[in-house]
């Protein structure tokens, strides 16, 4: 226990009164971060990425892949014994690119591809990738109402491309499946309505101590159906929702997701004007590790069940697509 001192008026030291003047600049300053008028690094200055991306992962390890894909999502799981999910793919004019990207890591097999909802910019060059040489396992998307389902070119050349192959297509479900040593788990909003973003199937990859949360482009009113419901949403890395739109990333869903990361997937300079500093600020109340594909280009975490690694490509020229 330490002494206690006794109370003496002395004079005001210039010591003194540098401290006071110095505390008083740390208050405000944070409050100014708090409030989002100071702008932290995307990724902190004592954790420079890599040049390049370190794969295949290690044995007995899993890795999540964040491609970039411009304005839209596109996400790769690799359990630890190999099994592999893709999850949407961004526009038709990327197809190409998330082609090369899964022949550069020697993927000839996709045992679970997952449309998270029917919008082209996370499942325009679906069409592609079904009619390529990689063998499909199962395909999953949302139910639609008839009412809602879409008749745009790409998506039924989507569905065209799932009939010549017969693929075996899935209606997404709440349900838990194995995959690797870890599981997938996927929930749905009690949603019915008109806004196609609300139909995105949530999915949570979650592997030992660590799980990462894949939520499309889902909204606050489903959002608030998850949550209400008691869905567990947390998770060590989110992706997301709606590309870091303001209306996706409120305070209750956030507080409900508590992410240690949170990658954002967007393209250079969008007229949507993702990610919306709002959200960004609220995210940064969780973490300073926000990464972005229009910044960091592809980001690929690797994990042991444990705890997650990250490295980026730092390649973000989104703003130029593959023909």
């Amino acid at each position: 226990m330490s002494a206690k001192r006794s109370r003496r008026t002395k004079s005001f030291s210039p010591i003194l009164a540098s401290a006071i003047v110095l505390a008083i600049f740390l208050i405000g300053g944070y409050r100014l971060l708090k409030n989002g008028y100071i702008k932290l690094p995307t990724i902190p200055e004592d954790t420079a990425p890599p040049e390049q991306i370190s794969v295949p992962a290690a044995e007995g390890t899993a890795q999540v892949h964040f491609i970039d894909v411009g304005q839209g999502d596109c996400e790769l799981i690799i359990a630890d014994d190999g099994s592999t999910m893709l999850i949407d793919c961004g526009e038709e004019e990327y197809s190409s690119r998330v082609l090369n990207y899964l022949d550069t890591l020697g993927i000839t097999q996709l045992d679970y591809v997952l449309v998270s909802h029917p919008h082209s910019d996370h499942m325009g060059g679906m069409a592609d990738i079904i009619g390529s040489d990689i063998e499909i396992g199962k395909f999953i998307m949302p139910k639609i109402p008839d009412e809602y389902i879409p008749t745009t070119r790409v998506y039924e050349k989507m569905l065209t491309e799932l009939l010549d192959k017969g693929c075996e297509v899935q209606t997404a479900k709440s349900e838990t499946v194995d995959f690797g040593s870890g599981k997938l788990i996927f929930t749905l909003a009690d949603y019915s309505g008109e806004n196609l973003n609300n139909y995105s199937v949530i999915l949570k990859y979650k592997f030992g101590e660590t799980s990462f949360l894949f939520s499309g482009d889902i909204e606050e009113d489903a959002q608030n159906c998850l949550i209400f419901d008691g869905a567990d949403l947390s998770a060590t890395v989110y992706k997301a929702a709606h590309h870091g739109s303001s209306t996706s990333s409120g305070a209750l869903w956030l507080a409900a997701v508590d992410p240690d990361y949170v990658v954002i997937e967007c393209g250079a300079g969008n007229s949507y004007g993702h990610p919306h500093s709002e959200a960004v600020r609220a995210m940064r109340d969780y973490t300073p590790y926000i990464f972005r594909t229009d910044v960091n280009g592809n980001i690929v975490f690797t994990t042991d069940g444990s705890g997650v690694e990250y490295a980026v490509s730092e390649q973000a020229e989104n703003d130029e697509t593959d023909s």
